[in-house]
């Protein structure tokens, strides 16, 4: 452990200083905790002894392949295309990770479930489809049922850049966040994909664009269109999208978290929700968050949008507002704390690297600053835990 971390867990002698300074004081002593603990999750090459910048003010005016690892291939001479592959059979979870049986039959439908049609969404050179996807019928003999999902098929310019939305989403089961759509990544022939855009105007263009392997497959992201099994979820026509740095939402939500007591209107799964996105973006280092989903009919939030996560550079500014609002919050879900603490080195490991380095999903050097940022948290949740009792804080 470093030196920053030890420092950083001290409860005991920490509960004694923030009761002499009383309220004031202690505010300011968790602040001064949240600043140390931001210092020692950034990459030794961004420390510096400048601040994280200040705590913007809040409004507080109310308004309206398998699970896992990416496919493995064997080292073989070129050859032309052939048939597409079987799909590749899951690897089972850690008995260590917190994922439940139906989250695994959801990666396991989105990698293997037969595709019916792709059609573009957005610019072409984002190369993102909406997939039908028939899964299996819920009854013996019914007709399979057909549901949209999310596509992204490797290209040539990032062929690896799928692994960094399936490691947002691994880590999120792993520590029980529900604001996460399953994520799968799968393998499709060339002629399959060629197929299924049928006479779509660019997909000549689009297929020149695709990193084809030599099997003759390409590796494709595949995405739930909302978190949970499917359902009404999967198909809510009540849903939007919000800013992340300004929308007034979120100052809201952050004015319930600022609460030491449930204030009118208050929306306790929201709060929660919404605690997990900063807890999930602030341990991938992703500071680049541009939109939440709001699921107005199950009153619930979406990251649907995770390729920004785990960068290979996180600057020392990128992560302020996350950390901030956690520094500002004085309560949070008990169970998420627990899955913190248990989210250790091994854990993180065992979801983002289950097959070492030839089937990592980040580099080890994220596992390390995703540990230093899971101390700091965890130090700084100890630290109101210190000020304000067990019961008070972990009441979510």
């Amino acid at each position: 452990m470093s030196r920053c971390a030890r420092d950083l867990r001290a409860p005991g002698s920490a509960r004694g200083l923030l009761r002499r300074l009383g309220g004031v004081g202690a505010q300011r002593m968790l602040i001064a905790a949240a600043l140390l603990a931001v210092s020692c999750a950034r990459p030794s090459s961004e420390r510096s002894d400048g601040s994280v910048g200040a705590i913007a003010p809040l409004v507080d005016d109310e308004s309206a392949p398998a699970i896992g690892a990416p496919p493995t291939r064997q080292p073989a001479e070129p050859r032309a295309p052939v048939e597409p592959r079987a799909p590749v059979e899951l690897r089972s979870p850690p008995a260590s990770s917190a994922w439940a049986a139906g989250d695994v039959r959801v990666a396991r439908a989105l990698q293997r479930s037969p595709l019916r049609a792709l059609r573009l969404t957005g610019k072409v050179a984002d190369g993102r489809f909406e997939a039908t996807l028939a899964l299996s019928a819920p009854v013996e003999g019914a007709a399979p049922r057909e549901v949209k999902v999310k596509l992204a098929p490797a290209q040539k310019k990032a062929p690896l850049a799928f692994r960094r939305p399936l490691a947002f989403y691994r880590m999120a089961k792993a520590l029980g966040a529900h604001v996460v759509p399953a994520a799968a990544a799968r393998r499709i022939g060339i002629g399959e994909l060629a197929a299924l855009l049928g006479r779509e105007p660019n997909a000549r263009k689009l297929l020149r664009r695709f990193a084809v392997m030599n099997d003759g497959t390409v590796d494709a992201l595949v995405l739930a269109p909302a978190p949970g099994p499917p359902g009404p979820r999967w198909a809510s026509p009540r849903r939007r999208s919000v800013r992340f740095d300004d929308a007034p939402e979120l100052d809201v939500w952050a004015r319930w978290a600022r609460s030491p007591s449930p204030v009118r209107g208050e929306r306790a799964a929201i709060l929660r929700d919404y605690l997990e996105v900063l807890v999930l973006d602030y341990l991938a280092g992703n500071g680049l968050r541009k939109e939440i989903v709001i699921d107005v009919h199950a009153g619930a939030l979406s990251l649907e949008a995770n390729a920004s996560a785990f960068p290979l550079h996180v600057k020392a500014h990128e992560l302020d507002r996350q950390l901030e609002r956690l520094v500002e919050a004085v309560r949070f879900p008990r169970a998420l704390r627990d899955a913190l603490a248990r989210f250790g080195p091994e854990e993180a490991a065992a979801a983002l690297r289950p097959g070492g380095i030839e089937e990592e999903l980040v580099p080890p050097r994220a596992l390390v600053e995703l540990e230093e940022r899971r101390q700091a948290l965890l130090s700084l949740i100890a630290a109101k835990l210190a000020d304000r009792g067990e019961d008070a804080v972990l009441s979510l």
